[in-house]
């Protein structure tokens, strides 16, 4: 057995030419990045000052070291200065109220979303100007049109590549995406390609 997408292609003279050369670093234009902070200075650290708008970061670890609640926090923290969007595929809204009130970060513009069709997340994503969005957890979420279970490599690999275009700004404004990821027994990010 294989797992296999089937892509429609586009009409013919639609396709848009996406051939890129390769250019010199040297030649490449410096863009002015604003970072902003997470509320943490050892995550800001990490990161490389704060965080990108437009960037992408994948959080593993193994299964109830706090991830989530890390991120509930990084979260709340940035809803302090614009709307953020904490997607929990794993628990329900109010499981997420409940983490929330426990940490004191509760707020007007911390929305939360229970979902986990990639579709509907990203719907969510682009239908406005998110400061930051997290989703929890990459594993949990899943494309309807695949047939294999969320979890798998196909639909693991569906969804990161779907979540990575939302957040360079491919299908609508950048917006700085977060997710969690476990790990396996063994060390590595589930599940293993």
């Amino acid at each position: 057995m294989q797992e296999e997408t089937i892509v429609e292609s586009p009409a013919i003279g639609t396709q848009k030419n996406t051939t890129r050369e390769p250019v010199a670093l040297s030649h490449i234009q410096s863009e002015v990045v604003t970072r902003f902070e997470s509320g943490l200075p050892e995550v800001d650290r990490v990161l490389g000052g704060g965080i990108v708008p437009g960037s992408f970061v994948l959080l593993g670890g193994d299964p109830g070291i706090g991830k989530s609640t890390l991120l509930l926090q990084i979260a709340a923290f940035a809803s302090q200065t614009g709307p953020v969007l904490y997607v929990t595929a794993e628990e329900s809204a109010s499981q997420t109220r409940l983490r929330a009130k426990r940490l004191q970060t509760a707020g007007d513009n911390l929305f939360v979303l229970a979902e986990g069709d990639i579709h509907q997340i990203v719907r969510t994503i682009i239908s406005r100007k998110w400061r930051l969005a997290v989703v929890d957890s990459l594993q949990t979420v899943y494309n309807p049109d695949l047939e294999s279970a969320p979890g798998s490599v196909g639909q693991v690999r569906d969804v990161a590549s779907r979540l990575m275009r939302v957040a360079k700004g491919e299908e609508g404004q950048a917006c700085p995406v977060f997710l969690v990821g476990h790990v396996t027994k063994e060390g590595s990010l589930r599940p293993v390609a």
